[in-house]
């Protein structure tokens, strides 16, 4: 593949259809491995799903994804009989001691079940610093002709977009770029009309959620509410529509929707497709 189309638009192809893809984020139902996680998307009507393969937190479960595992070979089936792709793999966490190297376990794996982007999220405020790891972490992705996205949050060492946008732009790298989530970006104090129109450029992709319009949450209270108590779009006060309408068509949409809920996990995943079809048609 040339790397003038490896990177471009969302769908990595030039001239692609204005169709925005609908992915389904595995903190959204964190409890099921990824091959279940397949199988609900497909259930549901999302055309791909964002697998959490490295932990975020210690809570969070290591599924045996890495090298030829049974659980490795049946994603790549599932991909294979369904038609949902995987179009997202997380998590890296950079740091002070962090080495790209380190995380060629992760590039392996998410290359070999076709993911095309992996998520990174930063844990230090000094951005020349963040934007070196970042860098090097770019390079060794793009030998795997992935692209990486750097999220910002409140409660990180990256806070803002404004403060991811200056690192990624430090990386300088073609397969670099910034994740926007709908809740991190409001927790933060910014809209969309304070982030600009960016339709031109369209990052990666983007991801939506709900909530209510203003916090006052601590950093405790802010985690929690990020890892379990969000809601579908639709259902909270935050400005989606206006949001949706700062992508490009096709720029893919990540639902992540983790909350406490006695729906099953279909019925949970299925509200939120429905919550986010309501929300782009709003956007037109």
């Amino acid at each position: 593949m040339a790397e003038g189309s490896l990177f471009s638009g969302a769908t990595g192809m030039i001239g692609a259809p204005a169709v925005r893809p609908i992915s389904l984020a595995h903190l959204t139902v964190l409890g099921v491995s990824p091959p279940q996680l397949i199988v609900l998307a497909a259930e549901a009507g999302y055309q791909s799903v964002d697998i959490r393969l490295a932990a975020a937190s210690p809570e969070d479960i290591e599924y045996p994804m890495f090298g030829d595992t049974p659980m490795r070979r049946e994603v790549i089936n599932l991909v294979a009989g369904t038609g949902v792709t995987v179009f997202d793999v997380e998590i890296i966490r950079m740091g002070r001691q962090t080495n790209a190297s380190d995380y060629e376990y992760l590039f392996e794996a998410a290359a070999r079940i076709g993911a095309r982007r992996i998520k990174v999220v930063g844990d230090d405020t000094d951005e020349s610093l963040m934007a070196e790891k970042f860098s090097c972490i770019c390079e060794l992705a793009f030998s795997y002709h992935l692209a990486v996205d750097l999220e910002f949050m409140v409660f990180s060492g990256i806070k803002t977009f404004q403060s991811a946008g200056r690192i990624v732009s430090l990386a300088s790298q073609p397969n670099g770029s910034i994740l926007i989530d709908a809740l991190h970006l409001a927790r933060s104090g910014q809209t969309p009309d304070k982030i600009g129109k960016i339709i031109d450029w369209c990052p990666g992709y983007f991801q939506l959620c709900d909530a209510p319009l203003n916090s006052s949450f601590n950093k405790l209270d802010l985690i929690r509410e990020a890892r379990t108590a969000r809601l579908p779009p639709g259902d909270g006060a935050l400005p989606l529509v206006e949001l949706v309408r700062a992508f490009r068509l096709d720029c893919p949409v990540s639902m992540e929707v983790p909350r406490k809920t006695t729906l099953s996990n279909l019925e949970n995943v299925r509200q939120v497709l429905q919550g986010a079809k309501k929300v782009l048609g709003m956007a037109g």
